[in-house]
């Protein structure tokens, strides 16, 4: 890997989810079926039941393997 690659992420869009319920210090997310999530809400967030939020993860571009306990 060059140094301008350094330090680059990809983001992986892992899906959008619909609001389900909100209060003052959590908000749910409806993943499917039954399966929801409850995530803790950011103070002063604008989140509102119905919205529609997108889930996603960030992973290193072309980072080194690292090694793994798993024998």
């Amino acid at each position: 890997m060059n140094d301008q690659m350094a330090g680059f992420r990809l983001r992986l869009v892992l899906g959008k989810f619909r609001v389900t319920e909100v209060s003052e210090l959590e908000f749910k997310l409806q993943l499917g079926g039954s399966t929801t999530a409850t995530i803790s809400r950011p103070l002063r967030s604008d989140i509102r039941a119905g919205d529609l939020l997108t889930l996603y993860t960030e992973v290193m571009l072309d980072a080194q393997p690292s090694p793994t306990s798993i024998q």
